[in-house]
């Protein structure tokens, strides 16, 4: 089960976290979404996660993964 955590904007943490996202996305009628990561997050699959939950629910994304 996610947890929320609420301090200047909204936090999903915890199992299931991920499919918080989609929804969330919608519900503040954002129409594109930057994710932020680094190359290893990207190569090993994590990054993807989150991207496929994006795909998945029709939200336009970029991705940025050239963090240090």
């Amino acid at each position: 089960m996610s947890e929320k955590f609420v301090l200047n904007e909204t936090s999903y943490f915890g199992r299931g976290s991920r499919v918080e996202l989609a929804n969330e996305i919608k519900t503040r009628g954002f129409k594109k979404v930057l994710v932020v990561t680094d190359q290893t997050l990207l190569d090993c699959g994590v990054a993807g996660k989150v991207i496929s939950v994006l795909e998945e629910a029709g939200i336009a994304f970029d991705v940025y993964g050239d963090v240090k």
